[in-house]
Protein backbone atom coordinates (compact mmCIF):
# COMPACT_ATOMS: atom_id res chain seq x y z
CA UNK A 1 0.00 0.00 0.00
CA UNK A 2 1.44 3.34 -1.02
CA UNK A 3 0.97 6.52 0.95
CA UNK A 4 -0.69 9.63 -0.35
CA UNK A 5 -0.21 13.34 0.07
CA UNK A 6 -2.40 15.25 2.51
CA UNK A 7 -3.59 18.77 1.96
CA UNK A 8 -2.31 20.88 4.80
CA UNK A 9 -5.70 22.50 5.14
CA UNK A 10 -7.11 19.20 6.37
CA UNK A 11 -5.13 19.68 9.55
CA UNK A 12 -4.61 23.40 9.87
CA UNK A 13 -8.32 24.04 9.62
CA UNK A 14 -8.30 22.91 13.25
CA UNK A 15 -5.41 25.17 14.26
CA UNK A 16 -5.67 28.82 15.33
CA UNK A 17 -3.36 29.59 12.41
CA UNK A 18 -3.64 33.37 12.62
CA UNK A 19 -2.29 33.22 16.16
CA UNK A 20 0.44 30.85 15.00
CA UNK A 21 1.42 33.19 12.15
CA UNK A 22 1.46 36.23 14.44
CA UNK A 23 3.61 34.37 16.95
CA UNK A 24 5.97 33.39 14.16
CA UNK A 25 6.30 36.95 12.89
CA UNK A 26 7.10 38.22 16.38
CA UNK A 27 9.76 35.62 17.06
CA UNK A 28 11.19 34.69 13.66
CA UNK A 29 13.80 37.45 13.56
CA UNK A 30 15.09 36.66 17.05
CA UNK A 31 14.41 32.96 17.13
CA UNK A 32 17.93 31.89 18.04
CA UNK A 33 16.79 29.61 20.86
CA UNK A 34 14.18 27.72 18.86
CA UNK A 35 11.11 29.48 20.24
CA UNK A 36 9.07 28.25 17.31
CA UNK A 37 10.02 24.61 17.78
CA UNK A 38 7.22 24.07 20.29
CA UNK A 39 4.67 25.44 17.79
CA UNK A 40 6.01 23.23 15.01
CA UNK A 41 5.83 20.27 17.38
CA UNK A 42 2.12 20.92 17.96
CA UNK A 43 1.41 20.96 14.21
CA UNK A 44 3.45 17.79 13.71
CA UNK A 45 1.61 16.02 16.52
CA UNK A 46 -1.68 16.84 14.80
CA UNK A 47 -0.42 15.27 11.58
CA UNK A 48 0.75 12.17 13.43
CA UNK A 49 -2.58 11.83 15.23
CA UNK A 50 -4.47 12.29 11.97
CA UNK A 51 -2.32 9.67 10.24
CA UNK A 52 -2.82 7.20 13.07
CA UNK A 53 -6.59 7.71 13.22
CA UNK A 54 -7.03 7.50 9.43
CA UNK A 55 -4.50 4.67 8.91
CA UNK A 56 -2.37 6.82 6.60
CA UNK A 57 0.83 4.85 5.83
CA UNK A 58 3.01 7.93 5.47
CA UNK A 59 3.06 11.61 4.66
CA UNK A 60 5.21 14.69 4.22
CA UNK A 61 4.20 18.21 5.20
CA UNK A 62 5.54 21.72 5.31
CA UNK A 63 4.67 25.05 6.88
CA UNK A 64 5.01 28.09 4.63
CA UNK A 65 4.80 31.62 6.00
CA UNK A 66 5.29 34.75 3.91
CA UNK A 67 6.34 32.62 0.97
CA UNK A 68 9.09 30.81 2.88
CA UNK A 69 9.23 27.19 3.95
CA UNK A 70 9.89 27.49 7.69
CA UNK A 71 9.42 23.86 8.72
CA UNK A 72 9.10 20.48 7.01
CA UNK A 73 9.03 16.88 8.14
CA UNK A 74 7.88 13.45 7.05
CA UNK A 75 7.13 10.10 8.63
CA UNK A 76 5.85 6.67 7.75
CA UNK A 77 6.37 5.03 4.37
CA UNK A 78 5.79 5.95 0.74
CA UNK A 79 5.78 2.21 0.03
CA UNK A 80 4.90 -0.11 2.91
CA UNK A 81 5.72 -3.29 0.98
CA UNK A 82 9.27 -2.20 0.18
CA UNK A 83 9.60 -0.30 3.49
CA UNK A 84 10.62 2.91 1.74
CA UNK A 85 10.45 5.73 4.25
CA UNK A 86 8.74 9.01 3.45
CA UNK A 87 11.02 12.05 3.41
CA UNK A 88 10.56 15.74 2.71
CA UNK A 89 11.93 14.97 -0.77
CA UNK A 90 9.34 12.27 -1.49
CA UNK A 91 7.31 12.81 -4.64
CA UNK A 92 3.56 12.42 -4.26
CA UNK A 93 0.73 12.48 -6.73
CA UNK A 94 -1.24 15.53 -5.63
CA UNK A 95 -4.42 14.56 -7.48
CA UNK A 96 -7.17 17.17 -7.41
CA UNK A 97 -5.16 19.66 -5.40
CA UNK A 98 -3.83 20.65 -8.82
CA UNK A 99 -7.27 22.15 -9.48
CA UNK A 100 -6.47 24.98 -7.08
CA UNK A 101 -3.39 25.89 -9.11
CA UNK A 102 -5.34 25.78 -12.38
CA UNK A 103 -8.07 28.00 -10.91
CA UNK A 104 -5.45 30.47 -9.67
CA UNK A 105 -3.84 30.57 -13.13
CA UNK A 106 -7.22 31.26 -14.75
CA UNK A 107 -7.91 34.10 -12.31
CA UNK A 108 -4.48 35.60 -12.97
CA UNK A 109 -5.24 35.53 -16.70
CA UNK A 110 -8.54 37.24 -15.94
CA UNK A 111 -6.79 39.89 -13.85
CA UNK A 112 -4.35 40.46 -16.70
CA UNK A 113 -7.26 41.06 -19.06
CA UNK A 114 -6.49 38.01 -21.21
CA UNK A 115 -9.86 36.34 -20.67
CA UNK A 116 -13.24 36.80 -19.06
CA UNK A 117 -14.84 34.21 -16.79
CA UNK A 118 -18.04 34.44 -18.80
CA UNK A 119 -16.29 33.78 -22.11
CA UNK A 120 -17.57 30.74 -23.98
CA UNK A 121 -15.06 27.91 -23.73
CA UNK A 122 -15.20 27.30 -27.48
CA UNK A 123 -13.52 30.71 -27.94
CA UNK A 124 -10.37 29.03 -26.63
CA UNK A 125 -11.14 25.40 -27.46
CA UNK A 126 -13.12 25.51 -30.73
CA UNK A 127 -13.21 21.71 -30.89
CA UNK A 128 -16.00 21.54 -28.29
CA UNK A 129 -18.37 23.17 -30.77
CA UNK A 130 -19.15 19.61 -31.88
CA UNK A 131 -20.84 18.87 -28.55
CA UNK A 132 -24.57 18.40 -29.07
CA UNK A 133 -26.71 20.70 -26.89
CA UNK A 134 -29.46 19.16 -24.80
CA UNK A 135 -31.92 21.93 -25.64
CA UNK A 136 -32.23 24.40 -28.49
CA UNK A 137 -31.82 27.36 -26.11
CA UNK A 138 -28.98 25.83 -24.08
CA UNK A 139 -26.33 28.46 -23.23
CA UNK A 140 -22.69 27.88 -24.14
CA UNK A 141 -20.33 26.38 -21.58
CA UNK A 142 -18.30 29.20 -20.01
CA UNK A 143 -15.02 29.34 -18.16
CA UNK A 144 -17.05 30.12 -15.03
CA UNK A 145 -19.00 26.90 -15.57
CA UNK A 146 -15.78 24.91 -15.73
CA UNK A 147 -14.45 26.54 -12.54
CA UNK A 148 -17.66 25.84 -10.61
CA UNK A 149 -18.36 22.33 -11.96
CA UNK A 150 -21.59 23.53 -13.57
CA UNK A 151 -20.74 22.90 -17.23
CA UNK A 152 -23.29 20.09 -17.50
CA UNK A 153 -20.68 17.33 -17.80
CA UNK A 154 -21.51 14.12 -15.92
CA UNK A 155 -19.48 13.35 -12.79
CA UNK A 156 -16.40 11.50 -13.98
CA UNK A 157 -14.52 9.92 -11.08
CA UNK A 158 -12.51 7.71 -11.43
CA UNK A 159 -12.53 8.12 -15.21
CA UNK A 160 -10.43 11.27 -14.93
CA UNK A 161 -7.61 9.44 -13.18
CA UNK A 162 -7.17 7.22 -16.23
CA UNK A 163 -6.66 10.17 -18.57
CA UNK A 164 -3.48 11.54 -16.99
CA UNK A 165 -1.20 10.17 -19.70
CA UNK A 166 -3.10 11.80 -22.56
CA UNK A 167 -1.21 14.37 -24.60
CA UNK A 168 -2.83 17.71 -25.39
CA UNK A 169 -3.28 16.50 -28.96
CA UNK A 170 -5.06 13.34 -27.83
CA UNK A 171 -7.26 15.35 -25.47
CA UNK A 172 -8.25 17.80 -28.20
CA UNK A 173 -9.04 14.88 -30.52
CA UNK A 174 -11.27 13.46 -27.78
CA UNK A 175 -13.10 16.78 -27.40
CA UNK A 176 -13.58 17.07 -31.15
CA UNK A 177 -15.73 13.92 -31.12
CA UNK A 178 -18.26 15.65 -28.85
CA UNK A 179 -18.79 15.51 -25.09
CA UNK A 180 -21.62 13.79 -23.26
CA UNK A 181 -23.82 16.17 -21.27
CA UNK A 182 -26.02 15.32 -18.31
CA UNK A 183 -27.62 18.74 -17.89
CA UNK A 184 -27.84 22.20 -19.39
CA UNK A 185 -24.81 24.35 -18.45
CA UNK A 186 -25.36 26.41 -15.31
CA UNK A 187 -28.19 24.32 -13.85
CA UNK A 188 -26.48 21.62 -11.78
CA UNK A 189 -23.25 20.91 -9.92
CA UNK A 190 -21.39 17.77 -10.95
CA UNK A 191 -17.73 17.28 -10.11
CA UNK A 192 -15.80 17.31 -13.35
CA UNK A 193 -12.17 16.38 -13.95
CA UNK A 194 -12.91 16.91 -17.62
CA UNK A 195 -13.86 20.53 -17.00
CA UNK A 196 -10.64 21.30 -15.14
CA UNK A 197 -8.57 19.55 -17.80
CA UNK A 198 -10.16 21.95 -20.28
CA UNK A 199 -9.19 24.86 -18.02
CA UNK A 200 -5.64 23.55 -18.06
CA UNK A 201 -5.73 23.53 -21.85
CA UNK A 202 -6.97 27.14 -21.85
CA UNK A 203 -4.12 28.16 -19.55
Amino acid sequence: MKSFVLAMTLILAQVPFAAFANHYKKTATTDTTGKMSSVFAVVESMYRRFAEERKVPGLAFGIVIDGKLVYANAFGYIDTEKKIHATTKSIYRIASMSKSFIAMAILKLRDAGKLNLDDAVEKYIPEIANTKKLTADSPPVTIRNLLTHTAGFPEDNPWGDRQLERTDEAFVAFLKKGISLSSVPGLNYEYSNLGFTMLGLIV
